[in-house]
């Protein structure tokens, strides 16, 4: 009855959105790529109301406990709910439209009208036990389908560009930190080339286009239990699951625990083992072409790396870069890095979209002597998401703004 109503609001309440939005714009280039961005707003905003069940479960239960109550009492408690909802997101809808106690009209008696439908087929049909499990599956799988959905962002912060971004040393001191071990010259990343560099996920997703894997597989969190999924391995299950169901990418998550060894942790040739890994990876799937070692880091015990987005405790991420030089003799002979620009170019891309729709998400971006398997491509990124103080559901929610700039940097 629950799933009944819930959809006949998704149904109506995306038409009344898509309508009257788009009858706002005159122009009629404008309106054709408005109606998109309006279209896909609504479905947003409809799978959160899908997901929302305290909203919806207070309607149902209020409903049931007063089932004599007028109908017109039925339909006011619809109107309630649904704009106390809307209120309260981030998405802002005329409801004091005329056309809006309509669309509660429509609602309630779609809702209606289902609700006599499904009471029918309750009571004259039995289904078979296989049908049901059946059944019980597809909602599952949509229930899954469902979380992976990922609010789009609005511009919020700073939008930074070759004109307000600054000289290569202000954006140094803004964005990075640089060990003493090593150095970052003008020259490896010249700015407006830099903001101006296109990346690209290629190709279709009949192929693999993105492979995830972690060199540090056993990294943990606060309450991380013997469940591999409340570890980094986790947090790169949620990232896969949105690239793939949301965006629509052919994504590799590659578990290999590269920092065990004979049964115990050991890390000292977790960067050896995990390249061999990734490399034969990307000659099995020559499509890849994004590479994605997530980790998390290590702080002191006091510190606290988290901010919120979209309501939730997130975790804050942070973006790393192997220079492949030593500050006092050079360049690394032995960890040459022909991509060095192109990574750190990505890098500065991913950090300066955070900047504009996930203000605060991001810590500056690291930079550091060694190579850090950098060299296995041009887009390829090493990313801390949280770090041991953080719960691994605060990381896990850093996937969800983390995958919406990866689709905005090489994605659009």
């Amino acid at each position: 009855m629950f799933s009944v109503i819930v959809k006949a609001i998704i149904v109506a309440l995306c038409a009344y959105i898509t309508f009257s939005c788009v009858n706002m714009i005159t122009n009629k280039k404008i309106k054709v790529a408005a109606s998109k961005e309006l279209m896909e707003t609504g479905n947003m905003l409809a799978q959160e109301i899908l997901e929302n069940s305290n909203i919806m479960t207070q309607y149902m239960i209020y409903l049931e406990n007063h089932k004599d109550i007028a109908e017109d009492a039925k339909k006011r408690i619809l109107t309630t709910v649904v704009t106390d909802y809307i209120a309260k997101s981030e998405y802002t809808y005329d409801t004091s439209d005329p056309a809006y106690s309509q669309v509660i009209n429509i609602l309630y008696e779609n809702m209606k009208a289902e609700n006599q439908i499904a009471k029918k087929e309750v009571e004259t049909t039995a289904k078979p036990v296989e049908t049901t499990v059946k059944n019980n599956e597809k909602n599952n799988n949509k229930k899954t389908r469902n979380k992976a959905i990922v609010p789009m962002p609005k511009k919020s912060g700073k939008l930074y560009t070759e004109k307000n971004i600054g000289s290569f040393k202000e954006v140094i001191n803004r964005f990075y930190t640089v060990t003493n071990a090593t150095t970052i010259k003008e020259s490896d990343m010249p700015i407006k080339q830099a903001l101006n560099k296109e990346f690209k996920i290629t190709g279709n997703n009949k192929k693999p286009q993105i492979l995830i894997y972690h060199t540090h597989s056993m990294e943990d969190f606060s309450n991380t239990t013997k469940d591999e999924d409340t570890t980094i391995i986790g947090v790169g299950n949620r990232l896969a699951q949105i690239l793939r169901e949301q965006f629509g990418y052919n994504v590799i998550h590659d578990k290999t625990k590269y920092d065990i060894v004979n049964g115990k942790l050991d890390r000292h040739e977790a960067y050896t083992q995990s390249k061999a890994g990734v490399k034969k990876q990307l000659k099995k799937y020559p499509s890849i072409s994004l590479i994605l070692d997530i980790h998390r880091d290590g702080v002191n015990d006091g510190t606290r790396l988290v901010t919120e987005i979209n309501g939730k405790k997130t975790a804050q991420i942070m973006f790393f870069n192997g220079m492949s030089r030593f500050k006092l003799s050079g360049d690394i002979d032995y960890l040459k890095n022909p991509y060095r620009f192109e990574n750190l170019a990505l890098v500065l891309q991913m950090k300066v979209n955070a900047e504009c729709y996930y203000p605060g998400f991001t810590r500056r971006n690291y930079v550091n002597a060694y190579e850090y398997n950098l060299s296995l491509g041009k887009q390829c990124m090493l990313i801390e998401v949280g770090a041991q103080t953080n719960t691994y559901q605060e990381a896990k929610n850093a996937a969800e703004p983390l995958a919406v700039l990866i689709k905005k940097v090489l994605g659009e």
